[in-house]
């Protein structure tokens, strides 16, 4: 299930005639959003247990940087769980996928850049076409322009009171995620964040949304081209905070370069 703000329509409706460049690919303005939000996963933990298989903590983002897949997410949601047991859930739930190893940042006091980690599925992936799909090959950070050149930032995620957990009465996860469009808003103190607002203001709180993709579509010479923005590190009803591309690609080079 797919949600989202009825008022971020307006802002998506100017490219309903258009298309969009995403990678050299040419997609649809109609489509833009689904396709830029299937990198968006659920963030799950395998609990090893024949009932409750599964934990919903939020948010991660598939990215493919220098032929490796890799999810990206937050820190702050993995308080106390076993880093080895984070997993991806195939389009259907039916199979559990742990990742073959993560790296993160040790926490700094002075940045939030530090809230990233990144779990390693190359491996664990290569039998699952299904799920390779779902990883954006990470080609190009986006190119500095100025805001009217900035068409929305597309951001999506799973907010925690949108999922339905029924696995004990009905053996059933009802997986709900959230689209969100925005513009640019103001550039905090910490470098290297970006702070967006949402088109319209949300009328619950989007708790569970850290980790997941922002996309930029900017307008540039031949018409629209969409980017890896980052991915959302906190955010409000109005509000979200989001870590640069650049320092994504920082902390990649640094990890797996």
């Amino acid at each position: 299930m797919n949600l989202e703000n009825q008022a971020d329509k307006t802002v998506l409706s100017q490219f309903a005639r258009l298309s969009v460049d995403v990678n050299g690919l040419t997609i649809p303005g109609r489509s833009i959003e689904s396709v830029l939000a299937r990198h968006a996963f659920n963030l799950v933990v395998n609990n090893d247990d024949e009932i409750f298989k599964v934990s919903l903590i939020g948010s991660a983002t598939a990215v493919r940087f220098r032929g490796r897949d890799i999810l990206l997410t937050t820190q702050h949601q993995l308080g106390g769980v076993d880093m080895s047991q984070v997993a991806m859930l195939t389009d259907s739930g039916s199979h559990i996928i742990t990742s073959g190893g993560s790296r993160g940042y040790d926490p700094h006091p002075d940045s939030d850049a530090h809230d990233i980690v990144a779990f390693d599925f190359t491996e664990p992936c290569k039998d699952w076409p299904v799920l390779k799909k779902r990883f954006f090959e990470l080609t190009r950070r986006p190119p500095d322009v100025p805001n009217d050149q900035v068409l929305a930032i597309l951001l999506s995620g799973y907010p925690s009171d949108d999922q339905t957990y029924e696995v004990h009465e009905n053996n059933h996860l009802g997986l709900a995620r959230r689209h969100v469009a925005c513009l640019p808003h103001s550039q905090p103190s910490d470098q290297a964040l970006l702070t967006v607002q949402a088109v319209r203001p949300l009328k619950e709180h989007p708790d569970g949304m850290s980790g997941g993709p922002a996309f930029v579509i900017q307008l540039e010479v031949g018409g629209p081209r969409a980017y890896f923005a980052g991915i959302i590190l906190r955010g409000g009803r109005t509000y979200f905070h989001i870590l640069k591309a650049g320092f994504v690609f920082e902390f990649l080079n640094s990890a797996f370069g």
